[in-house]
């Protein structure tokens, strides 16, 4: 059976976004080990302007992210916020079993939990991440031990 992971990248090669900075995202269809992308996708302007008054405010200083940017997953603005700011580009995503990006924050990282979304913190290719994603769900799918050997 197949399945969908989300991509954070400006260029499909690298993940090189935050979950926060990212304006869409690419979607790649796993089979078994095997994945092909499927799709991009984007996020209206007026949409991440309103997420970022919701949450962040224009400084990033907004009480969904604790008085840092940093808890927006590394930008100042769209779509990082409090519960209201993440839950919609987690909701763009709620058919994909698991988030690739370089970082996400907190509230982000809740949404993602409350619809049983995998998030991935990582600093690779997309191919890496992808490679070594799909083995692992493939590992678990088939309850084949997650030890080496």
């Amino acid at each position: 059976m197949s399945y969908l992971i989300a991509v954070a990248t400006s260029d499909a090669k690298v993940v090189d976004l935050g979950f926060g900075a990212a304006k869409g995202f690419h979607i790649y269809e796993v089979e078994g080990t095997e994945y092909k992308e499927k799709e991009y996708r984007e996020f209206a302007e007026e949409e991440t302007a309103e997420q970022a008054a919701e949450g962040c405010g224009q400084d990033g200083q907004g009480s969904g992210c604790g008085g840092q940017t940093a808890g927006c997953g590394g930008n100042s603005g769209g779509g990082c916020g409090g519960a209201g700011g993440a839950s919609k580009k987690v909701e763009l995503i709620a058919d994909c079993r698991s988030l690739v990006c370089q970082k996400i924050g907190f509230q982000a990282q809740k949404q993602l939990e409350k619809k049983a979304i995998a998030g991935f913190d990582v600093d690779c290719s997309v191919d890496e991440a992808l490679a070594k994603i799909a083995a692992y769900f493939d590992k678990i799918d088939n309850h084949i031990s997650l030890r080496r050997e």
